[in-house]
């Protein structure tokens, strides 16, 4: 019955967040700050909220579902130049969603052994997680198309790094701090509720 029970509510949840994902992605404002060149987002949130409340796996699953559906809309709604080279490569669009899954859920389950207290696990790994996202897609923008991301911010690639350092210490830290608060606070009353709920024959 305990199985039976947790698969249901494992297929609930997934269901509701992928749902969430989906209109993240293709509503104005509720996944991204329209701030350009990247926009910040808050998709990561819901990302991490699946993986210390779920697992690791399901977090991955997750941000898989947020880099399949970014890809989509860059096919489909392409709303600036940057949709038509980076967010169409799934190495780019993807892989970071599926480690930010894999960094907040994997990070989560190490701490809350080592800490005294669950919160502190999940505002640290919530935080990892963000940044896992920033660099990663920062880093792997500058392998695959510095020259060609640079000429269309407008400046030399020479100086490039330095633009995206920057990014990581706006855009990124406003999202890691998002992250550590926003998180935790949904996170932690679903874990409740998802514990009471299994319990129960």
């Amino acid at each position: 019955m305990y199985q039976k029970n947790r698969s249901a509510y494992r297929t609930a949840i997934l269901g509701i967040l992928t749902a969430i994902i989906i209109i993240q992605n293709f509503v104005p404002l509720l996944g991204y700050i329209p701030i350009p060149p990247l926009n910040p987002t808050i998709i990561h949130i819901t990302v991490i909220v699946v993986s210390i409340t779920l697992g690791t796996k399901d977090g991955m699953i997750i941000g898989s579902v947020w880099g399949i559906t970014r890809m989509i809309k860059a096919f489909t709604m392409p709303a600036s130049p940057f949709d038509y080279f980076l967010w169409r490569n799934p190495i780019i669009a993807i892989l970071p969603r599926i480690l930010v899954g894999f960094v907040a859920g994997y990070t989560y389950n190490v701490l809350k052994k080592r800490v005294a207290k669950d919160s502190t696990a999940m505002i640290i790994s919530s935080i990892l997680a963000s940044l896992t996202n920033t660099i990663m897609v920062l880093g792997l923008i500058y392998v695959i198309y510095g020259e060609t991301y640079a000429s269309l911010l407008e400046v030399d690639y020479s100086n490039l790094l330095g633009v995206l350092g920057t990014v990581v210490l706006t855009n990124g830290v406003g999202e890691a701090i998002a992250a550590a608060v926003i998180a935790p606070i949904i996170a932690r009353p679903l874990k409740k509720f998802s514990m009471q709920n299994l319990k129960k024959p």
